[in-house]
């Protein structure tokens, strides 16, 4: 586990089939049959053998206002591109995600493998274990709910980039948001649900161009949730604004343009912030959030002077 800072910007490089070809650590056909085996790769040409990189993942969550902790089990990391499988780790781990928050992240996976363009990252997930938060239980009054995850130990759980995953010279880092807050399901009320289900929201960035949105929501009283949504509905990164404060950080951003809505589930409204924009490794500050009370009425009271 470790705190990470973001980097300069990454270059792009051409999509290169027969280096895949050639060069994959290990891979297979979409359906799981071996491939090619490990090539004799340098780091860049010169008759050395196909170009490598460094290619490292990292986790990161935010916080879950049900949940105490979130454990996932992963058994497999790894790339999908023209060629099958490239696996970036196949090294058995789990994490608690409500360990990663608030910038945390911890290494998932680091290795060398061919440059160029791949199409997915996909995590293979084995199962997850979720327990609730004090003084919250289950219908059956557990705490402690195991899960599998559909299709998530065979051909994985994908991540979203929102385009191709770009290996160039060097070192390229990408940082995985596993969203706790909407990975989790519940069935039934929040005071006493009869279970839960994993429903797997996980996003990706480069570390070296992520930015962050921060700001306050005020009244603090209100808890409020945070979403940062681009497109219109997808939401990429979500986060709690502090209980007292009312602070909030949204980490790990892709740049580009974003909005920014609070929700919250005490008695107050909902508000959003258009047109936030996030440069590359760009700390935004300043998105502040006012949340009225539900049912209230806001604007001015102008007194009638008429004498009618």
């Amino acid at each position: 586990m470790q705190f990470i800072a973001p980097l300069a910007r990454p270059f792009t490089a051409a999509f290169l089939g027969a280096i895949l070809l050639a060069g994959c650590n290990e891979t297979t056909d979409p359906n799981g049959s071996n491939g090619a085996g490990t090539g004799g790769g340098g780091t860049g040409g010169g008759g050395a053998g196909p170009a490598t990189a460094m290619f490292r993942v990292l986790l990161t969550d935010a916080p879950s206002d049900q949940l105490d902790s979130a454990v996932i089990y992963i058994s497999q990391v790894y790339l999908q591109g023209d060629s099958g499988r490239t696996v970036v780790s196949d090294s058995a781990m789990s994490f608690d995600l409500l360990v990663l928050a608030n910038g945390v992240t911890a290494e998932l996976a680091d290795s060398v493998i061919p440059t160029g363009e791949y199409h997915q990252l996909r995590l293979i997930v084995d199962s997850a274990r979720a327990v609730l938060k004090a003084p919250l239980t289950f219908r059956d009054g557990s705490t402690t709910a195991s899960m599998k995850v559909p299709s998530g130990s065979t051909s994985g759980l994908k991540v979203k980039f929102g385009g191709p995953i770009v290996v160039d010279s060097g070192e390229v880092v990408v940082v995985i948001d596993f969203d706790v807050s909407r990975s989790f399901v519940f069935q039934g009320p929040p005071s006493a649900p009869k279970s839960v289900s994993l429903k797997p929201v996980i996003n990706g960035t480069y570390r070296n161009v992520a930015g962050s949105i921060s700001g306050t929501v005020t009244p603090a009283a209100a808890r409020a949730q945070l979403f940062a949504i681009r497109n219109g509905n997808d939401t990429a990164r979500t986060a709690f604004a502090d209980t007292l404060t009312g602070a909030y950080t949204l980490q790990f951003m892709p740049p580009g343009t974003w909005t920014v809505a609070a929700t919250s589930a005490v008695g107050y409204g909902n508000a959003q912030v258009d047109n936030v924009m996030v440069g590359e490794s760009q700390a935004v500050t300043g998105v502040d959030i006012a949340l009225a009370p539900n049912g209230s009425i806001s604007g001015t009271v102008t007194p009638d002077t008429s004498g009618l």
